[in-house]
C-alpha cells in the first residue's frame, strides 16, 4: 500500500512541475496571472493538449500562442481572415 501511495505521490509531483513549466513557457517564460485566468475560463488556449496519460507519460505538446492577450473571439476572426 506504501508502495502504490509512494508512486501516485511521486508521479503527481512531477506531472504539476511538467504542467506549471508548460504554462510559463506559454506565458513566454514567467507566469502571467491574467493569462491564467482566461485559460481557466476558456477564453485562451490551454497550452496542453491530452490526457492524464499522455502527460504522465510526458508525450504533451506545448501550443505556440502567438497572442496571448486576444480572446477567443479575436482568434476566429484573426484565422478567419488569414485563410
Amino acid at each position: 500500500m506504501a508502495s502504490i501511495l509512494f508512486v501516485y505521490a511521486r508521479t503527481s509531483i512531477q506531472a504539476a512541475k511538467r504542467n506549471a513549466q508548460q504554462h510559463r513557457e506559454a506565458d513566454g517564460g514567467q507566469i502571467n496571472w491574467h493569462n491564467e485566468t482566461l485559460r481557466r475560463h476558456g477564453q485562451l488556449e490551454k497550452p496542453i493538449e491530452g490526457g492524464v496519460v499522455r502527460q504522465l507519460a510526458g508525450r504533451e505538446e506545448v501550443k505556440d500562442v502567438p497572442n496571448l492577450g486576444e480572446t477567443a473571439e479575436e482568434r476566429k476572426v484573426r484565422e478567419r481572415k488569414g485563410r
